[in-house]
Formats: C-alpha cells, sequence, structure tokens
C-alpha cells in the first residue's frame, strides 16, 4: 500500500473517520509512511461566490440538532448559479489536494482520506440537481485522481445514519446524497461496504476491498 491512495467515501454517520484513522493507524504500526486527510467543502474562491449566494437566497443558514448551523444550498434554482457552482467546487478541491495529496504522495506517503472527490461530486449534483457526470468540471476531478487508488464507498441506511449524527442538516439530504452514492458506486464501479454490522465485521470487509485492490 506504500504511495498510494485510499479514499473513504459515503454518506454522514456510516464511519468514515472512524475507519480511516484506524486505517492511518495500522498502516503507520506497520511501518508504512501515512497521512490522514479530512475533506469537507473546501473554502478558497468560493467565499465570495457563498457570500452572494446568501444575500439573494441560493443560500442559507440552518440550525442543526446539536445547536451548531450548516449552510443548506439551491443552487439548482438558477442554471448560471449551479453552472459556476460545479466549476468553483473543484477548483477548490484540486487546490486543497495539491498539498494534502499530491504532495505526500510525491514523497511516498500512503494517504488516507476521510472524503474525496467521490464526496464532492455528490454534493455537487446534490446541490444543482445535476444528475450526471457528463460535465466538464466533473470529469476534471475525476481525471485528476491519481492511478494508485482505492475508492471505497460506505453505506448505511439514511434513517441510521441520521440517528448516528445530529450535525445532519435532515433525514432527506441524507436519502437524497445515499441515493447519488450508490448510483456512482454502479457508474464507476466503487465496491460498497455496508456499515450496519459490528466495527469487526466491517474492518475484515474493508480489509478485503484492499487485499484485492492489490492483486489487480
Amino acid at each position: 500500500m506504500k504511495g498510494k491512495l485510499i479514499c473513504v467515501s459515503g454518506i454522514d454517520g456510516t464511519g468514515k473517520t472512524t475507519l480511516a484513522k484506524k486505517l492511518v493507524g495500522e498502516f503507520s504500526y506497520s511501518g508504512i509512511k501515512c497521512k490522514y486527510a479530512w475533506f469537507r467543502r473546501a473554502r478558497f474562491i468560493s467565499l465570495p461566490f457563498l457570500a452572494f449566494c446568501y444575500l439573494t437566497g441560493y443560500a442559507k443558514s440552518i440550525k442543526l440538532q446539536n445547536g451548531t448551523r450548516a449552510g443548506e444550498y439551491h443552487f439548482y434554482k438558477n442554471k448560471l448559479i449551479a453552472r459556476l457552482w460545479l466549476w468553483i467546487s473543484a477548483l477548490d478541491i484540486l487546490f486543497l489536494s495539491l498539498w494534502r495529496v499530491f504532495i505526500p504522495l510525491k514523497r511516498g506517503y500512503t494517504v488516507v482520506t476521510d472524503r474525496y472527490v467521490i464526496d464532492a461530486l455528490v454534493d455537487m449534483m446534490c446541490d444543482t440537481k445535476m444528475n450526471s457526470l457528463n460535465n466538464f468540471p466533473c470529469k476534471l476531478l475525476l481525471r485528476f485522481l491519481p492511478e494508485k487508488i482505492v475508492n471505497i464507498i460506505l453505506d448505511v441506511n439514511e434513517e441510521i445514519a441520521f440517528q448516528r449524527k445530529n450535525d445532519t442538516l435532515s433525514l432527506e439530504y441524507l436519502k437524497q446524497r445515499r441515493k447519488v452514492y450508490l448510483k456512482l458506486s454502479q457508474e464507476l464501479k466503487i465496491p460498497v461496504i455496508n456499515t450496519e454490522g459490528s466495527l469487526d465485521d466491517v474492518w475484515s470487509s474493508l480489509q478485503d476491498v484492499l487485499l484485492r485492490s492489490k492483486d489487480a
């Protein structure tokens, strides 16, 4: 697994952070240079755009179950706003990738990401309601993925995920995104691991996926 990118993706509440950090710990214990990289929504050139969207009603702040607030985006209401958002999201992810992914890989590290390109694509597609990868920003993100990559999608019933996480916008938010994750898993041939069972069972399934990728 030396110098490889392992991307753990899925809706909130699937256990991405737990498994990604466990992977990093196991690799480090085995003497493999490894880094953990957390990706949510990158914010570089998108900040002025988001400020505009909050002012014009294409984005709004929602109070969550845990008392914090998160953004809810309605870019699909305007075709120009939606297309701009696809480009801005893609460029922000690529900028953040330079030092969190590509530089460590060049230095021989194995990088385990907690969310990455697949998650960004799901967010982009849901926020704009463009249900296809057939646009240049999405294709650009996929094109920049390195050759030595293992994509893994963690899956769980959205109601269970909603119970696990109190910082999620809504059950409908999870349902919408879960549907897109499963769609992308088929289109891009990404293995899916169900995380409703015990941590030991999930870990065993994850190990199987990594072994298969090593043999491929």
